[in-house]
């Protein structure tokens, strides 16, 4: 009787500590995300090279930070924009912000400890690539 209940005891021991090991998602997302690389695919014969490097930098200005399963604050620029933020079981994550009644907006998909972003628009398609500080 000792045994099973010892067997059992170690065996509810390590589930705990291989559950807790994985965490959630929303775990793995809490902190402050910001660009690690920006690629653009923009028709070069409108664009001049010194035009791509400014959309490229003006993309860096921005970064977020998630706060828990549901907050988060974007920075653009100095100013900070309160949001919430949800993952679906594709690993796409949208936001909207706090008192706004629009659809959500895709932030971008997560995979591997990144957050890649692409936004399409008339001059071309923008890829950011968000880490975690």
């Amino acid at each position: 009787m000792r045994t099973i209940k010892f067997g059992t005891l170690a065996f509810v021991a390590i589930m705990t500590i291989i559950i807790s090991s994985c965490g959630s998602k929303s775990s793995k997302l809490k902190g402050t995300w910001k660009v690690a690389k920006v690629e653009t695919k923009f028709d070069e014969k409108t664009m001049t090279p010194e035009m791509i490097k400014q959309v490229e930098e003006t993309q860096k200005e921005t970064y977020f930070r998630i706060l828990d399963d549901s907050s988060m604050v974007i920075i653009s620029g100095n100013t900070p924009h309160d949001a919430r933020w949800q993952i679906d079981e594709n690993n796409v994550i949208s936001y909207s912000f706090k008192n706004s009644t629009s659809a959500p907006n895709k932030l971008g998909v997560y995979k591997d400890g990144v957050i890649k972003s692409e936004s399409k628009t008339a001059l071309g398609t923008i890829t950011t690539y968000y880490e975690k500080e």
